[in-house]
């Protein structure tokens, strides 16, 4: 099972309509996928989970998002300069070793010109901290709503296929 997770918890976000393109994808590549938005999040899971009393509720979610799962993709738009901070108090509040000895791919998107590649170097090194593996290769997306349509699908042909090679890459990761 891959979990693709929706690196923000800002509503009306195009993070979310990319991680349904992807799992569209890992789908017709035969892999079983499941979303993680962070919209969904307890509103309070940092001040109670970052300190040892998790609600039941982000218990569930990170077993079932990151404790049963083998691969994470994580999706994450560029803010101030890297990712959200609302996936770093995530990443903070499960329990490290739901992390341990598994394996990541990393897409960055961006309203500029890096497509959030400082991010995604900022979460590799936390990512490796909490021993798992991350595939080198990391589409970049930049300039994210010139590579949308009105329905926020992604239709930029070389942005899609660098996903597609990078799924292809992740399925035998």
């Amino acid at each position: 099972m891959i979990t693709i997770i929706s690196g923000t918890n800002r509503p009306n976000n195009f993070t979310i309509h990319l991680a349904n393109f992807v799992q569209q994808k890992l789908k017709s590549s035969g892999e079983a996928s499941q979303i993680l938005d962070l919209q969904n999040l307890p509103h309070d899971f940092v001040f109670n989970a970052a300190y040892g009393k998790q609600s039941e509720a982000f218990e569930a979610l990170s077993k079932k998002y990151i404790a049963d799962t083998n691969k994470f993709i994580f999706i994450l738009p560029e803010y101030n300069g890297s990712y959200p901070g609302v996936v770093k108090a995530f990443l903070d509040c499960v329990p490290p070793k739901y992390f341990h000895h598994k394996k990541a791919a990393l897409i960055g998107l961006s309203a500029g010109m890096a497509g959030n590649l400082r991010g995604m170097e900022h979460i590799t090194g936390v990512l490796h901290y909490l021993q798992v593996e991350v595939l080198s290769k990391k589409p970049k997306l930049s300039g994210f709503e010139a590579l949308i349509d009105a329905n926020r699908i992604l239709i930029h042909e070389n942005s899609i296929e660098q996903i597609d090679a990078q799924l292809k890459k992740f399925i035998t990761f």
